[in-house]
């Protein structure tokens, strides 16, 4: 389900095999309390203490605790963000080094953050498709076949156009079920493109069940179980957005 053999080099050369490691794990789209996650730098730590793994911190239009996550040596990570676009269309940015991810946001996402939407800004896919070739980056765009706003295949009439300007397509999101990842590795397939793939966590629970998928512990049936126990993660997150709402 978890397309490890279509991961690009950008990310490939990042994972480390030496050592002895209890598990392995690799996440490229995670959200901390930064945004809208319930996650922190100090759980992460202690979670991937002795695990061979690569994660990216991909909160929306936002970098704090990526950048901090940087000064935890035990922690390795690809710099990341997920841009919010104008109409609501997202796009995952991966960064070679930290300090143009750090560039990227405070010149030209940073000035144009939406002030009522956590996950938009002012500013079109197109302007940062343009603004990221700047950059060393890597960019996915994830949940290609997600639930209401997030079904890009359903509501953005250009998505061919940015698929043909993107690197890979996020194949599996954990929040997600099997039919509508699948959809998604299609689409790469069609275009020839790398692949993503991530938990997509804002919690523990999140993270705990997608390391259970990668190690071939959860069946579908078990994820349907999972499913339901996540409802009190779905509260919790729109009163994330809410917040951010009435604070601005």
């Amino acid at each position: 389900m978890i397309e490890f053999d279509k991961l690009d080099e950008f990310f490939k050369r990042k994972i480390i095999l030496e050592g002895k490691y209890s598990g392995t794990y690799y996440d490229l789209h995670l959200h901390t309390k930064a945004s809208d996650g319930f996650l922190d730098v100090k759980f992460l730590k202690s979670f991937l203490k002795e695990k061979n793994h690569l994660i990216s911190i991909t909160d929306h239009n936002e970098i704090r605790k990526s950048i901090k996550s940087f000064e935890v040596e035990s922690i390795n990570l690809i710099p990341g963000i997920e841009i919010g676009c104008q109409d609501g269309m997202e796009i995952l940015a991966y960064f070679e080094d930290p300090k143009e991810l750090e560039e990227f946001y405070k010149v030209y996402l940073e000035p144009y953050k939406n002030r009522y939407r956590m996950a938009k800004s002012y500013k079109s896919w197109e302007y940062y498709i343009e603004v990221l070739k700047k950059f060393k980056t890597h960019t996915s765009l994830p949940h290609l076949n997600g639930y209401a706003q997030k079904n890009f295949i359903r509501n953005k009439e250009y998505l061919e156009k940015i698929i043909k300007s993107v690197d890979s397509i996020e194949t599996y999101n954990h929040s997600l079920d099997k039919g509508r990842n699948l959809k998604a590795r299609e689409i790469r397939k069609k275009y020839d493109l790398k692949a993503t793939f991530g938990s997509d966590a804002h919690t523990r629970f999140d993270i705990k069940s997608y390391e259970r998928i990668e190690n071939n512990e959860v069946f579908e049936e078990l994820k349907i179980i999972e499913k339901a126990k996540q409802l009190y993660s779905i509260v919790g997150l729109g009163g994330k957005h809410l917040k951010y709402i009435f604070k601005k």
